[in-house]
């Protein structure tokens, strides 16, 4: 049996949740875990059975300024259970960047934004915070959080990824700068924060939060 390969459909296998055999989610096949699908699983540094790994987790810990990011994304997913959790912990310890603008938390920034992007927020939906990430001119680029989709801020476009339709997140290093798409390997990044990409890293766990908390039942998410 090729690696990673359902003999039966062709389809890409998955880890049962326990971790023990492998399974097609396409045709629902199972096969015993060989040593070497033994190894490649237990290599990978999540402890939640949210994902399917495609990416090169060794090839991105090489890179310095990538390290910071998926260190800080592999921890908040392992060390904390939901995404209230992981939102008390940014608000005390990581969102006191000038860049950074939250409810109750330099909100006079985000008035502007909050203005175009209310319309489009369902009842009750709460944002959890705004990166604004213009370099010259304030307000017309950047990146919302909120706990049901991250919106992209582009000038006059706005572009909207709901968490529980993120198929994959892409890690990239570009121009000397980790990045995080969502579903998209050319935009959708959720931005730097000023360059603090341990936040980078905990923003891209919190979506992942949020995306299961709504709906337990979907698809993993592929890490490419």
């Amino acid at each position: 049996m090729e690696l990673n390969k359902c003999p039966n459909c062709s389809g890409k296998l998955q880890p049962s949740s326990n971790r023990n055999k492998m399974v097609c989610p396409f045709c629902g096949s199972e096969f015993a875990m060989d040593s070497t699908a033994k190894d490649i699983i237990e290599s990978e540094p999540i402890n939640k059975d949210w994902f399917i790994y495609e990416w090169d987790y060794k090839k991105l810990t090489d890179i310095s300024n990538f390290t910071t990011t998926l260190n800080s994304f592999v921890r908040t997913l392992n060390e904390f259970n939901s995404s209230a959790e992981v939102e008390k912990y940014m608000r005390d310890y990581m969102m006191n960047y000038d860049a950074v603008s939250a409810p109750g938390l330099r909100e006079e920034n985000m008035s502007g934004i909050m203005a175009r992007i209310s319309p489009m927020l369902e009842p009750g939906e709460r944002v959890i915070l705004y990166d604004d990430s213009g370099m010259i001119v304030k307000g017309k680029i950047g990146v919302v959080i909120t706990d049901k989709r991250t919106l992209f801020i582009e000038k006059k476009v706005i572009k909207e990824m709901k968490h529980t339709a993120i198929p994959y997140l892409y890690f990239e290093y570009s121009i000397g700068l980790p990045s995080i798409r969502l579903g998209e390997k050319y935009s959708n990044s959720i931005g730097i924060f000023n360059s603090h990409f341990d936040l980078q890293g905990t923003v891209a766990a919190l979506v992942c939060f949020y995306s299961f908390e709504i709906d337990r039942s979907r698809p993993k998410i592929r890490l490419i």
